[in-house]
């Protein structure tokens, strides 16, 4: 093959060689560059149903179009001879990279680690799973840009053909449980061959790797992997956890998406950059021989080397004992202000506010937090993992949970009361629950297999939930039955929100904004004005509202969502949840445990201290518009 020519493209090399064919370099004579062409073998192009795979990929590879995924040009087929035209990376597997360095930094692991999620996320976004993740499929341009490669054997989530189950498809090292099983892989199997490559990149080598493929497979479907920094005080125990909730053995306790998998890496990232600034630079000195004559000058030395850092101490006590007495005797520091100092204080500093305006609510709970409701004053209910739901009779002063747990591997994700007795609850395996009796018992409603339902919303009657593969389903009876609505997009959906009975948006990956102005029926994709995903939308009136995205972006629009314009937050980190309780009032939750406060209506934000570090999933607003967040390890906040 080498020297010949196929179409336009003059084979020039083989880069490698899989299942399923050749993979050449090729030189495009029309375009004057150089391709990768990857060409079907005679065996499998003898195999009608192998070609059609074959195919399939071209057509799956199409349609993902993102810088982490190696892009396709083209379909080729010429007197018998099948291949792909593919982007040419030059550049080195991950799997060599691991190989000539043995195991990576930790740093640079994660950021890897992060374009990988990001192009896979996308994929996941476009309905379509890899089902091969692994360091030869992965590769890093002379830029450090990761490139996934090799969906061939990938499969659209809603595709029933080609593969189908009982065929075990992946490598087996990096192979999810399910797909051991032989059974359909999901958005989660591909998380759990990432969390695999990750392992690697960390320990130089995977967690189940000896013994026979038995051995193999068993340890994949029952063994619990090693700590990732039992061998290496360079490797942050956050990323134990982050690794051992990616290698769940059941599928609804790993992450529910590469985002939320993203974000505990990002929290890390920053971590170990943050560490890397502070740490003053050790220099080395060369030892020297003390004279006799010296010993005593030394020892004062030493005497003082351990004496100033105790010295510090106490003058820091100092410090704080006497800012606390001052606290309570303003007299103490008091002083003539003078109108022209323009000297700075840290309190008035933008997008820093002292104080901790907000109250943590006591929750009987550890789990993470998706959902809070209030569906009067008194009573609040809020839901989350392992089937938690909880109930505050006392005003959100005090959390418990509602007995029995329905089911302990669910994932609830979003929780709503349209009254105080009639209230759903959604999850993120496809599960809808209704309560007609104020949470004391629950009836499943609806099942969609595969599905991954993110939220509720009601409208006037109507009530909306919003999920992965632009999911929205619709009821007019209260929450009895819901029916599907065309939205126009396969694009996951993080939210929707209503500015009056027929006019909404819905905000999702990708920068997805949709809008519909019959009542939600028909749901059509607005202009884009960003890329990244948009987390969650609300209007405080027909012309005014603001969208939060990923990355600490904030827009604003005053055209009734024509136009957009960015606003500054101040923050790099993710951008939860959104409400007002006027037009002017609203508050934004942050995955640090930060809220943004605006009180001109969106144009400024400032930073609020919750008092606490961690995410906080989702803002409500009770009637009497109080504010309440709800977050991980059960974290409840409010308003003070």
């Amino acid at each position: 093959m080498i020297g010949s020519l196929i179409e336009n493209y003059k084979i020039v090399s083989i880069l490698g060689e899989g299942g399923m064919g050749i993979v050449y370099k090729a030189f495009d004579i029309k375009l004057e560059r150089f391709v990768a062409l990857k060409v079907l073998n005679q065996t499998g192009a003898l195999n009608t149903n192998f070609v059609e795979r074959f195919k399939r990929e071209a057509k799956n590879q199409a349609k993902l179009n993102h810088r982490n995924i190696v892009s396709v040009y083209g379909f080729t087929e010429q007197n018998g001879i099948l291949g792909i035209v593919m982007e040419f990376v030059e550049g080195e597997t991950l799997e060599k990279l691991i190989t000539r360095k043995n195991k990576l930094d930790t740093k640079e692991a994660l950021q890897i680690l992060q374009q990988m999620l990001d192009g896979v996320g996308h994929a996941h976004s476009k309905s379509f799973i890899h089902r091969d993740i692994k360091p030869s499929n992965i590769i890093l341009n002379k830029e450090g840009v990761v490139k996934i490669m090799d969906f061939g054997i990938s499969k659209a989530l809603f595709d029933k053909g080609i593969t189908k189950t009982g065929t075990k498809i992946g490598t087996l090292l990096y192979m999810s449980p399910e797909q051991i099983r032989a059974e359909d892989p999901t958005k989660q199997s591909d998380i759990y061959s990432i969390g695999i490559t990750l392992y690697e990149m960390l320990a130089g080598k995977t967690p189940f790797d000896k013994g026979t493929e038995y051995e193999i497979m068993e340890a994949h479907l029952k063994k619990t992997p090693p700590r990732v920094s039992i061998n290496s005080s360079a490797i942050p125990p956050e990323l134990d956890r982050i690794v051992f909730k990616a290698l769940d053995k059941t599928i609804y306790k790993r992450y529910k998406n590469c985002e939320e998998f993203s974000e505990d890496v990002d929290q890390v990232l920053q971590k170990i950059e943050k560490s890397s600034v502070e740490k003053p630079e050790k220099v080395k000195t060369k030892q020297k021989t003390v004279e006799p004559n010296k010993e005593d000058k030394m020892r004062k030395v030493k005497i003082a080397f351990f004496a100033i850092p105790v010295l510090a101490v106490l003058i820091f006590i100092a410090y704080f004992i006497f800012n606390a007495i001052a606290a309570y005797w303003p007299g103490l520091t008091s002083k003539p202000v003078n109108p022209a100092d323009t000297t700075a204080h840290y309190n008035t500093r933008l997008l820093v506010t002292s104080s901790v305006n907000w109250l943590r609510m006591n929750s009987e709970t550890k789990n993470n937090l998706n959902g809070i409701s209030f569906p009067s004053d008194d009573f609040g209910f809020a839901c989350g993992e392992k089937g938690t739901i909880l109930k505050s009779s006392n005003y959100g002063a005090d959390w418990v949970e509602v007995l029995p747990i329905l089911d302990s591997l669910i994932t609830f994700t979003d929780i709503k009361f349209l009254s105080s007795n009639l209230g759903l609850v959604v999850s993120d395996d496809g599960r809808i629950f209704r309560t007609e009796d104020g949470g004391n018992s629950w009836q499943n409603i609806l099942q969609l297999n595969g599905e991954n339902f993110f939220r509720i919303y009601e409208n006037r009657g109507a009530s909306f939930v919003c999920g992965a593969k632009g999911t929205i389903l619709k009821s007019n009876n209260g929450g009895y039955t819901f029916r599907r609505v065309n939205s126009n997009t396969s694009n996951l959906l993080f939210n929707l929100f209503f500015v009056d009975g027929s006019t909404g948006f819905a905000v999702g990956w990708n920068g997805t904004f949709l809008k519909t102005t019959d009542q939600g029926e028909n749901w059509v994709s607005q202009n884009r004005f960003t890329d990244t995903y948009l987390r969650d939308v609300f209007f405080v009136d027909k012309s005014n509202g603001i969208v939060i995205a990923g990355g600490g972006e904030i827009f604003k629009t005053d055209d009734g969502g024509s136009k957009w314009e960015k606003v500054s937050s101040g923050l790099v980190s993710g951008l939860l949840s959104i409400s007002f309780t006027n037009k002017t009032n609203g508050f934004i939750s942050c995955n640090k445990g930060e809220i943004l406060v605006t009180k001109d209506g969106g144009i400024n934000w400032e930073l609020s201290n919750s008092g606490g570090f961690t995410a906080l999933n989702r803002l409500t607003i009770t009637p009497s518009k109080k504010v309440f967040a709800a977050g991980v390890f059960g974290s409840i906040f409010s308003s003070k």
